[in-house]
């Protein structure tokens, strides 16, 4: 950092400062405008300056049948269906229990937990934090037994019998029907070269074979019923008007287009044949039966349509804007579906050419349904919204653009692997690794039957991260998947700094790796150096709490000197009951630069992420919570330490130090890196950080920093966001251009 020689500029006008505001105390209504300073904080002993809280999770299972499999829990700090990232997962133990202790920021009120059992049937609920230990059981039983709506209406074939108030058979240029039931009798012929016009709800029973040239209604309904010996054809295609229904057991020919009207009911629970395109522009179009279309399929805007059989269309399968489509059995296209829409499948969609999901599309899937397609492009929503895996199955290309966001229990399985991936993919999908198992609608598909356990550890291989290793199993994050949680230095300890906290400013996550007892085996941290305010050249590192005759390794550093006892697993040697693993050893010598990214008018120093991964040869139920203990060591000398107030420092720690100028570090009890009025060296905010520019210190770039702290961290909780008042944006540091 700074030289002592600066030390003394940055008293004096501590000093100055102080002496102007001496009868000003800080409370919570200073203007903006007013210059306040950092060590004038009047803070608790008890506060530790932490945005985070320690959540204990203790989840449990009352299983429905003897012997029940384990589950699986996911705790994500959000919704995962819009956008909340996965913390931590496991499996339960021989008693179904689940318990995991984790960190969320303050301002996080809920949690959302995910329990899967062995069949990958799964429920999701959203958990209030209102305390630091959560308890909750779930009972299977209601997780097997849910409810499954149906929005389909069933109808009885009425036959041609004594209902029938009149037969009619013969040949008319048009036709009108009036207010009486008719029918055409089995073996009979009915043929009108012009309409068949329906007045005041007239009905036709057809058991015989109907010819018709359109059909017309007269300011009321009628109704058509095609028996399973009768046979209806239309000559010139079929335009369906408005409150006119069609109910087709037999066989229903189109010669040309078919268009169903807004007010228009079409049901077929037999066989239709469409020869040109079917167009469908009501809410009651059902199909039960075999529907075959030669042209195009298209649901229009604002319709609905359902499929409880099988539809083949030859052409291509439009779902316009507005519209939704349910598929519950089989639908199988030749050209492309293009989804502008909603197409919800609980069966099989086969598509030889391209499945398009557009921006405002939505492919809906539930538990054990399939599509097969040649090529898949992305741009909207794939949803498993089953309560187990559903698959699509690519032969040959798969396009996920940025647009695409895939959530929930999807098996995406492209034989070439994914071409193209700048998609938003939930973390229950899966890569080719289950089996749709085949019924009367789906042909079902190879791969995984989900029970399967490759390394037999236990944990299914659809639910095992590593499901080749028996070592391995789950992948747990810190602060989540996605994000980083930043540590800020002043490194002038045990002397005061200039608190703007940029001495150090590296960003961090921790990737956990634990096997199928929920021990932790791997911690794969990723760093990030932000900025350097320092002139002292100064290492990081950190402290985990078990002995290293536990560590395997650890690889993946950065040295520039050679000044540390580092032995051939990568860890530090001298220590008793910890395990030390230094990232940096040198920041300066390694990017070059004595003071960089703090001063807006000098060059910007780009700086890597790099990966260490330690590795634990007896894995661990716990080691502690993270972030564990990091720290730095200033200026090359090892044992001149700074950590997170009441962190222990480490056995090569130069203890004179503590109790000198302003440090009031109380080994005997406990207390660590804490001036006497309770003041911190290092800081651990949940998020990758805007911090300072030099020498503006965080009271002044962070309008509600006081407030949290002096409040001992009850107010302004989520300080450090981005929110309107919350910052001096022109103490922040800008990469400049």
């Amino acid at each position: 950092m700074k030289t002592y020689r600066k030390i003394t500029l940055i008293i004096i006008s501590i000093i100055t400062l102080f002496t102007y505001n001496a009868c000003q105390k800080f409370n919570q209504d200073v203007p903006s405008n007013t210059e306040a300073d950092f060590t004038d904080l009047n803070i608790s002993p008890d506060f530790k300056f932490t945005s985070n809280e320690k959540i204990t999770l203790n989840l449990s299972v009352t299983p429905s049948i003897q012997d029940e499999a384990p589950h699986i829990f996911k705790v994500f700090n959000a919704d995962p269906e819009r956008g909340g990232k996965l913390i931590s997962q496991g499996m339960t133990d021989e008693l179904y229990n689940y318990n995991v202790t984790f960190t969320l920021p303050e301002y996080k009120d809920s949690i959302f937990v995910e329990n899967s059992n062995a069949n990958g049937i799964y429920e999701l609920v959203g958990i209030k934090v209102t305390s630091n230990t959560i308890n909750r059981s779930f009972n299977t039983y209601q997780l097997l037994n849910g409810k499954v709506s149906s929005l389909k209406r069933a109808y009885a074939d009425p036959n041609c019998g004594n209902d029938c108030d009149e037969a009619i058979s013969g040949t008319y240029g048009s036709l009108e029907l009036d207010k009486l039931d008719f029918c055409v009798p089995e073996g009979s012929t009915l043929t009108v070269n012009g309409e068949l016009k329906f007045k005041r709800n007239a009905t036709i029973v057809i058991c015989g074979t109907v010819n018709l040239g359109n059909i017309a209604n007269i300011n009321n309904r009628g109704k058509i019923y095609v028996s399973k010996t009768g046979s209806l054809n239309f000559s010139y295609g079929l335009n369906l008007p408005s409150k006119i229904e069609i109910y087709n057991w037999g066989t229903l020919t189109s010669f040309g287009n078919t268009i169903t009207d807004e007010t228009a009911q079409f049901y077929n629970f037999g066989l239709a044949n469409v020869t040109g395109s079917m167009i469908n522009r009501t809410n009651k179009f059902q199909n039960e039966g075999t529907l075959n279309v030669t042209g195009n399929f298209i649901n229009e805007s604002n319709n609905q349509g359902s499929n409880y059989g099988t539809i083949n269309v030859n052409g291509n399968a439009m779902f316009q804007s507005n519209s939704i489509f349910y598929n519950y059995c089989r639908l199988s296209v030749t050209g492309n579906i293009t989804l502008d829409k909603h197409l919800r499948n609980e069966g099989y969609v086969e598509v030889d050419g391209n499945f398009v999901i557009n921006g405002s599309g939505k492919y809906e899937t539930y538990t054990g349904s399939l599509a097969k397609t040649t090529n898949l492009v992305c741009n909207g929503m794939i949803h498993g919204n089953g309560q187990g895996y559903s698959k699509i199955e690519i032969s040959n290309q798969t396009i996920l653009n940025s647009g695409a966001n895939i959530v929930n229990k999807i098996d995406l399985c492209d034989a070439n692997g994914i071409e193209t991936n700048n998609a938003n993919i939930h973390p229950n999908v899966v890569y080719c690794e289950t089996t749709i198992p085949e019924s009367n609608c789906n042909p079902g598909s190879g791969g995984n039957t989900g029970t399967d356990d490759t390394d037999g550890d236990g944990v299914p291989d659809v639910d095992d991260q590593y499901p080749e290793d028996p070592d391995r199993a789950f992948d747990n994050y810190y602060p989540n998947q996605e994000d980083y949680s930043t540590f800020v230095f002043e490194d002038l300890w045990p002397g005061l700094g200039d608190y703007d906290f940029n001495d150090l400013v590296l960003d961090f996550q921790y990737h956990i790796v634990t096997n199928a007892n929920n021990k932790i085996v791997d911690i794969i941290a990723k760093s990030h150096v932000k900025a350097a305010g320092a002139t002292l050249n100064n290492g990081f590192g950190i402290s985990f709490p078990t002995n290293s005759a536990n560590c395997q390794s650890v690889s993946g550093y950065t040295h520039a000197l050679n000044n540390l006892n580092i032995n051939a697993a990568g860890y530090e040697n001298g220590h008793n009951g910890e395990t030390v693993a230094i990232f940096y050893d040198a920041i300066n010598t390694i990017y070059n630069n004595s003071i960089f990214n703090t001063y807006e008018d000098r060059p910007y120093i780009e700086t890597d992420t790099i990966t260490v991964t330690t590795t634990f040869s007896n894995p661990e139920m716990s080691l502690g919570n993270e972030p564990y203990n990091p720290f730095i060591y200033v200026d090359q000398e090892r044992g001149k330490e700074i950590h997170l107030i009441d962190n222990e420092p480490t056995d090569l720690v130069t203890a004179s130090y503590f109790g000198t100028l302003h440090d009031n570090s109380i080994p005997a009890s406990g207390r660590y890196y804490v001036t006497e009025n309770n003041l911190p060296w290092a800081v651990e905010i949940p998020d990758s950080f805007d911090y300072p520019i030099e020498k503006a210190q965080i009271v002044n770039t962070y309008l509600k920093f006081r407030e949290w702290a002096t409040s001992s961290g009850t107010l302004y909780t989520d300080w450090y966001l981005d929110k309107p008042g919350y910052r001096e944006v022109d103490n922040i540091y800008e990469k400049p251009e």
